[in-house]
């Protein structure tokens, strides 16, 4: 957070991207979302309603919900759920610097407790807190009913180093969604690395 306010153009998202991605690069290796899965995210932002309601699970450094808020458009609203208090507070830094405090909530807190306190029904969940979470965590939200039909499930970080059998055994054979395998690699390396992309169909 101290690197992108004395780096970062205000009011820039793209900016604030590219100084974190600079970070990353030059002075310590960021487990964030990391710029090549950004024309994905445009993607699904092309599929989903300008006014689309996003959960975000694992904020980490705001860079993926800063990624998500440019795709969508100011209408978008993003609630990002993270455990980590510095984590917490260095999100809420760079989204400022960003311009997009309003459009993004950061709740602190484990987040399967979080979760059983949102209401509403939400457009896309992208999940990248711990991995071991997020067939748990995906249970509990549709037990909520927090997504419907057409709701997008995005899972990063589902490559074979992570052993991601238990999640992608669930959400290809539960019936309850239409999905997706995309390749990539770790950010900022060429490790091999996937993306789940997981359309909910119904209950």
């Amino acid at each position: 957070a101290q690197y992108v306010a004395q780096h970062a153009r205000p009011e820039d998202p793209e900016d604030v991207l590219r100084t974190l991605d600079r970070f990353a690069r030059e002075e310590r290796w960021l487990m964030s979302v990391g710029p090549d899965k950004g024309p994905l995210i445009k993607e699904l932002a092309q599929r989903l309603p300008a006014h689309a309601r996003i959960l975000e699970l694992g904020a980490y450094c705001g860079y993926s919900s800063i990624m998500i808020a440019s795709a969508f458009g100011p209408q978008a609203r993003i609630t990002s759920i993270e455990i980590d208090r510095d984590a917490v507070a260095s999100s809420r830094a760079n989204v400022e610097v960003a311009g997009l405090s309003d459009r993004i909530t950061f709740v602190h807190g484990p987040s399967t407790r979080m979760i059983a306190t949102l209401e509403g029904r939400f457009d896309l969940v992208f999940l990248d807190h711990w991995k071991d979470l997020y067939k748990p965590d995906l249970q509990l939200i549709e037990q909520r009913e927090l997504i419907g039909p057409g709701s997008i499930v995005v899972a990063d970080n589902v490559g074979k180093i992570f052993a991601p059998e238990t999640y992608l055994n669930y959400v290809r054979n539960c019936g309850h969604y239409d999905c997706e395998h995309r390749e990539a690699t770790i950010e900022y390396t060429s490790v091999p690395d996937a993306v789940e992309i997981s359309v909910y169909r119904s209950s």
